[in-house]
């Protein structure tokens, strides 16, 4: 039996982020991913009702997400279990411990929790640090069926522990999909530096235009990345920027630079050579009938390349509307813009950006009801703000259009994501508008409500925002959007950014362990991989243990003295 701590030696061609690896560099798996398991309610924590009712909603956020599924049965190998005298050690709020054969076939799967923690029976953010049991069996969960870490800032298996983390987000789903599904997209091609050198550990991702959501992956040492088990029928927009904290993720990436730039590399949309400086990044369609688009090169941008008039109105005292949209010069079903505001010096609302949607050309108006969607992305890209957005439609105020910041309730937490839908008029000429945003810095209490370890995930430097104006149609299914067919794509080949890129290999025996995601500096709960006890599994199959580590926590948690504070 393997018990020491795994050396990750990394052979395929590609890791996506969503993905655990055997030491021989093969992916974890369930060969029949219907997966029994037995749901112990040992704790005084919680009552055996609570206990199964808030496990079993974690099941069920990930049996809605793919064909594998998970599955409460009253005898099994493979089990959810609460542990007294924790093993793992005090800080340790959670383990996954797979056994699983040569191929990376999964044998079987236990998540053990710490006893030794009082576990909340409710979502939300608790200041104190104590955690939702949900948001810690939702993550394992993801490590149950062989899944990795991620840097996508909503996604349960983010590797820090934040309020929400029960639910399962598009990054799980098109990580899960990927090792147990077929019919969904593929997004791939090479990020690359100056001197077409490849960039080991860019952090791509794809933000769907029809959510706003976005899936990650990290590239490899020759800049090569997939993005797997995306939804078919959508736009999606890849945001390239560096990783935020190798130490969270497998060793192969110990030897992540991103000293490539003058200044300091942050991130950029993919956009067409020649096209820089118009602000508007590439839409990749995927379809039926295109299900996998190879992008080809898409290049490392040593500065947010805005649209040169945008910036220009940006500096004058007043924002006179910029027309992004104008359907009988492009008759296109969506348009996109990268917009871009300064680092606040404090939380008063900034000038607003205007921009005009000319859709008076557009003739489609027969049949069943059309729609413009108007949405801003800002949440993937880490920026400490939030928006608020005024919309005109043929000069007159949409009051149902205003949008803002959102809160959360039952986590309590905010979204400063958001979107509307205008239903557009009979009248051709009355489609036209006028969009304005406006932002300010998220302060104190807003910010670790918004971005989990807000520290390093997020950015009050770099504050760019994606504006997405698109063409929808109702249908029988609800609002469903019109696409265009699939544009050519250009990629950066001939554009190459980033005069400093060279080469970097990955590292082929590095140990990920308990102590570089403690090192980390994270702000609640990290998770690793760490050393499973002297006292595990007695058979001769491999074991990998993934646990939630407990990185700045409070003798409050612990659970001899839960009636001190009572």
């Amino acid at each position: 039996m393997y018990l020491g701590l795994f050396l990750f030696l990394f052979s395929t061609l590609s890791w996506a982020n969503q993905t655990s690896l055997t030491p021989a560099g093969d992916e974890l798996y369930w060969s029949n991913p219907t997966v029994p398991m037995v749901i112990q309610t040992n704790t005084s924590d919680l009552s055996s009702t609570q206990i199964k009712n808030i496990i079993q909603d974690s099941m069920n956020e990930w049996n809605a997400s793919s064909s594998a599924t998970i599955n409460s049965v009253n005898s099994s190998i493979n089990q959810i279990k609460f542990v007294s005298n924790y093993p793992y050690g005090s800080a340790v709020l959670g383990v996954t411990e797979l056994t699983y054969n040569s191929a990376g076939a999964i044998q079987s799967a236990v998540i053990s929790l710490n006893d030794d923690y009082l576990f909340q029976a409710t979502p939300g953010l608790y200041p104190t640090g104590q955690v939702f049991l949900g948001d810690v069996v939702t993550h394992e969960i993801g490590h149950l069926f062989g899944l990795s870490h991620s840097e996508v800032l909503d996604s349960s298996m983010f590797y820090s522990s934040f309020s929400g983390q029960s639910t399962v987000a598009f990054d799980d789903r098109s990580g899960i999909r990927k090792k147990y599904d077929t019919e969904y997209g593929r997004i791939s091609g090479f990020v690359k530096g100056g001197n077409n050198v490849g960039v080991l550990g860019a952090h791509v991702q794809a933000i769907s235009r029809k959510t706003g959501q976005a899936s990650g992956a990290i590239s490899d040492d020759t800049g090569y990345f997939s993005l797997d088990g995306l939804d078919l029928e959508d736009t999606y927009y890849l945001y390239t920027s560096p990783i935020k904290n190798p130490n969270s993720l497998p060793g192969y990436f110990s030897n992540v630079q991103d000293e490539f730039c003058p200044a300091a590399y942050v991130g950029s949309f993919f956009t067409a050579c020649g096209s820089e400086f118009d602000g508007k990044p590439h839409g990749v369609n995927l379809s039926h009938y295109q299900p996998s688009v190879d992008v080809g090169t898409v290049t490392i941008n040593c500065s947010l390349r805005s649209d040169k008039e945008y910036s220009l109105r940006k500096l004058q005292s007043t924002f006179t509307a910029l027309n992004i949209y104008d359907f009988a010069d492009e008759p296109k079903y969506e348009k996109s813009f990268v917009g871009w505001f300064r680092k606040p010096t404090s939380s008063v609302w900034s000038n607003s950006d205007v921009f005009s949607i000319d859709l008076s050309a557009f003739n489609e108006l027969s049949g069943s009801s059309k729609y413009l969607k108007l949405a801003l992305v800002s949440y993937p890209l880490g920026s400490q703000l939030e928006y608020e957005m005024s919309v005109k439609m043929n000069g007159t105020t949409v009051s149902n259009a205003f949008r803002g910041l959102s809160y959360f309730s039952d986590t309590e937490t905010y979204q400063t994501d958001f979107s509307s839908e205008v239903p557009l008029s009979s009248v051709n000429t009355s489609n036209t508008f006028e969009v304005s945003i406006r932002s300010r810095l998220l302060t104190g209490s807003y910010i670790a409500q918004t971005f989990p370890s807000f520290g390093e995930f997020s950015s009050d430097q770099y504050l760019p925002y994606l504006f997405v104006a698109s063409l929808w149609e109702m249908t029988p299914q609800g609002l469903s959007p019109l696409l265009d067919s699939g544009a050519v794509l250009s990629d950066n080949a001939s554009c190459l950014d980033a005069p400093f890129t060279y080469p970097v290999n990955k590292a082929r025996t590095i140990s990920d362990s308990t102590a570089s995601a403690a090192a980390a500096g994270a702000t609640g709960a990290a998770c690793g991989t760490i050393d499973p006890p002297n006292d595990g599994p007695g058979n001769s199959l491999p074991l990998m243990a993934l646990g939630f580590i407990l990185v700045l926590f409070s003798s409050s948690l612990l659970k001899f003295n839960k009636k001190f504070l009572s």
